[in-house]
């Protein structure tokens, strides 16, 4: 499900003329801000396989963590209603460390994501979707260009870690 739509790019960028591959730009600044935040923040569901660390958390690879569908620990079903959710971990309700070290011994099926997306997320996917968009029309790469009736001085940028910076304090937590 994208995050942002034409419409939305359209008015942020304020161009609105039929350019094809808008959705394109759309596209790849959505993945770049995917990987930097390590999840799809699209609410979803997701099934994987985990290791504990001798806790009584079970820190997962998405968040915000909305639900538990279920859990296998050591190949034994256990009931979901032993388990509290916090947005980055799943815990067991009664402090037991049932997820020991070892090898993936938890299988887990959860949700988790937005269900409104965050304005950070949206904000950074809108404002480096713009600076593609203005790369396809040269004006990101060039220092100047001159013209019989003026000169423009042109942005030298393809780093957009300073655009996904603001989203640090929603990337995934690993332990």
């Amino acid at each position: 499900m994208a995050i942002i739509s034409i419409d939305q790019f359209n008015e942020y960028s304020n161009n609105y003329e039929d350019v094809l591959v808008k959705d394109i730009f759309i596209d790849s600044a959505e993945s770049m801000v995917k990987e930097y935040l390590g999840y799809d923040p699209n609410s979803k569901t997701y099934h994987e396989y985990a290791s504990g660390i001798g806790s009584s958390k079970l820190y997962l690879n998405a968040q915000p963590i909305t639900s538990i569908n279920s859990i296998k620990i050591n190949g034994v079903e256990d009931s979901i209603q032993n388990y509290g959710v916090s947005d980055f971990y799943i815990y067991r309700k009664d402090g037991t460390e049932v997820f020991t070290n070892g090898i993936d011994n938890v299988e887990i099926e959860y949700k988790a994501g937005y269900s409104t997306i965050p304005a950070s997320i949206k904000l950074t996917i809108l404002r480096i979707a713009s600076l593609l968009l203005q790369e396809s029309n040269g004006n990101i790469g060039l220092t100047g260009k001159s013209f019989t009736d003026n000169s423009r001085t042109f942005i030298n940028y393809a780093d957009y870690r300073k655009y996904l910076k603001p989203l640090d304090q929603l990337k995934v937590l690993k332990v």
